[in-house]
């Protein structure tokens, strides 16, 4: 879909259009469910989670001012929706949920997949971007708003992700 059909579309659901909803809806929410099961190792929190998310985003919808920006201020809010609940876990948990965000642990219960395994080694912070980057295909732009961080610092994030990769995979061929 594009930019401007988005933006329709998110302008239309603000007016309280409930197709408008549906189908901004339908075009981003296997996405987000996709991101939050990253985040969380755990899909079917995932999905709750980002109910949650679109039942929020459906009584807040008036308040965003850009609808440029909507598709961000979609992942940013799974993306706090999984960090509030990683923490009311943590609370009610002796042990702590993979509360450091560790989404692989083990590269053995990967597919067979060189590449997947030498993600799940990266740096959290790294692993973030290189999820958005590529896995959901986000501009640089909305990643930055999305973790809260200056570009620059989602572009030094990118170039520290892919020297790490390729160290890593030259080192195993």
């Amino acid at each position: 879909m594009q930019q401007a059909q988005l933006d329709l579309l998110v302008l239309a659901m603000q007016s309280g259009d409930k197709r408008a909803f549906s189908l901004l809806y339908r075009h981003f929410h296997r996405d987000l469910r996709r991101f939050a099961a990253y985040l969380l190792s755990n899909p079917a929190a995932a999905e709750d989670l980002v109910q949650n998310v679109w039942l929020k985003v459906s009584q807040r919808i008036v308040r965003l001012q850009d609808p440029a920006v909507f598709s961000c201020w979609l992942y940013r809010a799974v993306r706090w929706e999984v960090l509030d609940y990683q923490k009311l876990a943590n609370q009610r948990l002796t042990e702590p949920l993979l509360a450091q965000h560790e989404p692989w642990t083990n590269c053995e219960s990967l597919p067979d997949n060189t590449l997947s395994c030498a993600i799940s080694g990266l740096p959290a912070d790294v692993r973030d971007v290189v999820q958005l980057y590529y896995l959901h295909e986000l501009a640089l732009q909305q990643i930055a708003l999305i973790l809260d961080i200056p570009e620059g610092t989602v572009k030094s994030r990118l170039h520290r992700a892919r020297s790490l990769l390729q160290q890593t995979l030259t080192e195993e061929s």
